[in-house]
């Protein structure tokens, strides 16, 4: 199958070296705004570089969009509607509104980027937790870094972000708590915290009400310390996933490289496409990004739950 990324940062750097590890994949093409970000990119992995999505799909069996946020609907129904499959990054869009449309419009074409599942720990920990019994207190606690030097200046745009650390990082925790706890999102509460000056959030807190009673709650943090933790009671034992590492009751049960666990995990992603496997469906992506519109509005409305 032929790849062909539209974008050339960070995580477009990822997809390429996940994808050169996947056999019957090759990288064709990159598309950027910046021609030299684009060669750049392009020429780490033999592939040709391109001004924009038009250019590519002549090489491209799959297309991937690691673009800003707002553009994912625009792109993706593009894609579509030139036959490719198309494998857009979280959020899938940034409203339940476009998720909507690009649902329609790409159907079975359209994959979504919860590469989050594909960690090893998270996999391992949905193994063990049936054991643990019943869960009964969900916790996670995640940060990025706002103030990142490499930082693009769109993540700090609300138009072209759709929001903040709730849109860029939290999508990975809704999606992470639905999927291990096994059940849907029927309501959001919290709150989050915009600096003065800016127009997207840099802090939230959120309590997900799943369905069957279930509670999940997120803290998501600015901080140039990184961290990703998340803590699961349960009525048999407690359950703690790190960035390398899942543990039971304080007992190790899986340790990973981090960093090339984060790379594996994109690689992960591409396999299960390529088996014709689901990774995230198209209904749990939009859920997330539901959820994450929910917690908006709970926050400007006193922090009452708010259905999903």
């Amino acid at each position: 199958m032929r790849l062909g990324i539209v974008g050339a940062g960070e995580v477009a750097g990822r997809h390429a070296a996940a994808a050169a590890q996947v056999p019957g994949l090759t990288l064709t093409a990159v598309a950027d705004r910046d021609p030299a970000r684009a060669a750049a990119l392009a020429g780490r992995h033999g592939a040709r570089a391109v001004a924009g999505l038009d250019d590519l799909l002549d090489d491209a069996d799959l297309v991937v969009l690691a673009v800003p946020h707002a553009d994912h609907e625009d792109l993706t129904l593009r894609a579509a509607a030139a036959g490719r499959q198309v494998l857009v990054e979280k959020p899938m869009a940034t409203t339940a509104a476009a998720c909507d449309r690009m649902i329609a419009a790409a159907g079975d074409r359209l994959h979504v980027g919860q590469q989050g599942r594909f960690f090893a720990q998270v996999r391992a920990a949905r193994d063990e937790l049936p054991a643990l019994g019943a869960p009964l207190l969900y916790v996670e606690r995640r940060s990025t870094d706002y103030r990142r030097p490499d930082r693009p200046a769109w993540f700090t745009d609300r138009g072209r972000a759709g929001g903040g650390i709730a849109m860029l990082v939290g999508v990975h925790s809704i999606d992470r708590a639905a999927w291990l706890l096994g059940a849907a999102i029927d309501a959001v509460a919290g709150a989050v915290a915009v600096p003065a000056g800016w127009t997207v959030e840099t802090a939230a807190a959120a309590t997900l009400h799943l369905a069957g009673g279930l509670q999940a709650h997120l803290t998501l943090l600015d901080t140039p310390e990184f961290f990703h933790e998340t803590t699961i009671v349960c009525e048999r034992g407690t359950l703690s996933i790190g960035p390398g590492s899942l543990s039971v009751d304080g007992r190790r049960v899986l340790s990973v490289d981090g960093d090339a666990e984060y790379t594996a995990s994109f690689r992960r992603q591409y396999e299960a496409i390529l088996r014709g496997e689901p990774t995230a469906t198209l209904a749990e992506a939009r859920q997330a990004v539901a959820a994450v519109e929910a917690l908006y509005r709970s926050a400007a409305t006193g922090g009452h739950p708010v259905p999903v």
